[in-house]
């Protein structure tokens, strides 16, 4: 709701701004051509109705955009975001003169605020202020394009119409500001030409008074301590809260890789994750419409509150699993484990992305497979038929994993990576489909041997390393050539694993939480070994065995 409120005042003041240019560019033909299309441009915001909703639009844009200033936790801000902000606080220091000076006193002291009076004051009589409004004209229309962009930014056909709404952007300022300046060079001239004759045949007709000069010469330096103090107000309130939250204790995100950062309290998890220095995206600047800041959630996630309406619609959009939420829109209270799913450069594009699987943490069954003696194939052979025996062994290892129902990961060089358990959450099944397909990746390899007899320099050799546990799945790699894989503890153990299969000389390593959670008996006289993980001060149990133990029928 608040969201809306500032696009639509924002809406509402630039259809106000992109009309009051188009009446300053009528100012290349001359100053009463200007005046001649009032009725069709500024003029219609002069009936009551409209002018009251344009000035609830001002002090609400005003109000909305400085109380969303306040509550950041952190500046840490894209270029454009800056330029935005900044160019914003400064317009009501750049305009207030020219309010004062033409519709306060207009309605105050009854002044006919005609261009050929309002130009004669720019241009002749305080030469500085037509300088600012020239100045005032270029930010207030820069400050609303950006806004316009980044509302338009994530609509799908902004891409086919972002061209000619770019020159459209230039070219309206332009005009104006040579209207600006045809029509100040014509009054000068007409001031040089005519003297005090035509200087007070303005005035007088404008109805010019002592009270309106008085009042506007009185009301400028109240005015410019208003406008500055408008503008420091939110950073000095945030200051006065920063110094606040150092007293409290926030909670912490945990991200993947061991990093912990403190959330100030009432932050974002995005304002949170920017301050510490990650770099994250947010394609819509943090109102929950892109979807590009997407996080997945784990542990602490069941003390965040509900999605609001804003984040509820946009997760819906993309299919979101369980887990996933967007940064920008929790705020956590407790502690709570991160994962950002999407790269920093993420487009609008990236954001209309389904969530699908991306970053759904669940149960797998993580086999590793490696060919031995690789290097060796390139010594003896030439590299076509490297690469011939290498695609065979690939085809062998991946119809081995299709019919067990495994899905092949992730290519290692001369291994691979396979996955178990994503259609299914029976613990049971996914070990004893991979215990399936590791066991025809073995019976696979021999055929492969006699196959390739006459053209293998060696006997092809396999180690193959299994382990179970929580991993975070989904499709991950650079936008555009995504594939499903996984990331974790799980996955680096499962590794670890198959590198010790060299160690012991044999082609299979299964961790002790395979034959503790499965149906597979553990095979006679196995010996349990113990292995440090890297990083970490824990080890992990497994067996070391020569062959594949005994295994029921799949159930297809």
């Amino acid at each position: 709701m608040i969201q809306n409120l500032r696009l639509y005042s924002g809406l509402t003041l630039f259809a106000y701004v992109f009309m009051h240019l188009i009446n300053q560019a009528a100012g290349i033909i001359s100053p009463e051509a200007m005046e001649a299309i009032v009725p069709v441009t500024t003029g219609i915001w002069q009936f009551p109705p409209l002018e009251i909703l344009l000035l609830c639009a001002a002090i609400t844009h005003f109000l909305l955009a400085t109380a969303r200033l306040t509550s950041r936790r952190s500046l840490r801000l894209r270029k454009s975001e800056w330029t935005q902000m900044v160019l914003g606080l400064c317009i009501p220091f750049l305009l207030f003169r020219h309010i004062i000076a033409t519709r306060i006193i207009d309605l105050g002291f009854g002044v006919d605020s005609a261009f050929e009076r309002v130009l004669l004051d720019l241009a002749v009589f305080i030469p500085s202020q037509g300088v600012l409004h020239a100045i005032a004209v270029i930010v207030v229309w820069t400050h609303g394009c950006i806004g316009i962009h980044f509302w338009l930014r994530l609509k799908p056909f902004y891409p086919r119409w972002r061209g000619v709404l770019g020159a459209s952007a230039v070219l309206v300022p332009t005009l104006a500001l040579a209207g600006f300046g045809a029509a100040s060079a014509e009054i000068i001239r007409r001031t040089e030409e005519g003297g005090r004759k035509y200087v007070f045949g303005v005035l007088d007709a404008a109805n010019v008074n002592d009270a309106a000069v008085k009042f506007y010469e009185n009301a400028l330096l109240p005015g410019t301590i208003i406008a500055i103090s408008l503008a420091l107000a939110p950073f000095v309130v945030r200051q006065i809260r920063q110094t606040v939250d150092r007293i409290k204790r926030g909670p912490m995100l945990s991200m993947p890789n061991g990093k912990l950062i403190r959330v100030a309290p009432g932050a974002t998890a995005l304002e949170a994750l920017r301050d510490a220095g990650v770099q994250m995206a947010s394609v819509c600047g943090g109102h929950g419409r892109c979807t590009t800041c997407r996080i997945h959630c784990g542990s602490g996630i069941d003390q965040l509150a509900a999605p609001g309406k804003i984040e509820a619609a946009a997760l819906e959009s993309i299919h979101a699993p369980r887990g996933m939420r967007l940064a920008c829109q929790i705020k956590p209270v407790n502690d709570l484990a991160v994962a950002p799913l999407l790269p920093p450069n993420a487009t609008a594009q990236d954001g209309r992305r389904p969530g699908g699987l991306s970053g759904s943490e669940r149960q797998v069954v993580s086999i590793f497979t490696d060919l031995r003696d690789s290097t060796r194939l390139g010594e003896k052979k030439m590299p076509y038929d490297v690469l011939f025996i290498l695609n065979q062994f690939f085809a062998e290892m991946t119809e081995a994993l299709r019919e067990s129902g495994g899905l092949y990961a992730q290519f290692t060089g001369d291994g691979l990576m396979a996955l178990y358990g994503l259609d299914t959450d029976d613990t049971e099944t996914m070990i004893r489909d991979a215990l399936h397909g590791a066991a025809g990746m073995l019976r696979r390899i021999e055929n492969l041997n006699e196959h390739l007899k006459s053209e293998l320099p060696h006997t092809l050799r396999i180690g193959i390393g299994i382990h179970m546990g929580e991993a975070i799945v989904g499709e991950m790699g650079p936008p555009g050539r995504e594939n499903i894989s996984a990331i974790g503890d799980t996955i680096n153990t499962a590794a670890r694993l198959e590198s010790q299969t060299k160690k012991h000389g044999v082609p299979l390593v299964i961790s002790k939480a395979i034959f503790d959670h499965g149906p597979i008996p553990l095979p006679e006289n196995a010996v349990m070994h113990e292995v440090a993980l890297r990083g970490k001060d824990q080890t992990v149990a497994y067996y070391a065995l020569e062959n594949m133990p005994e295994l029921p029928e799949r159930v297809v």
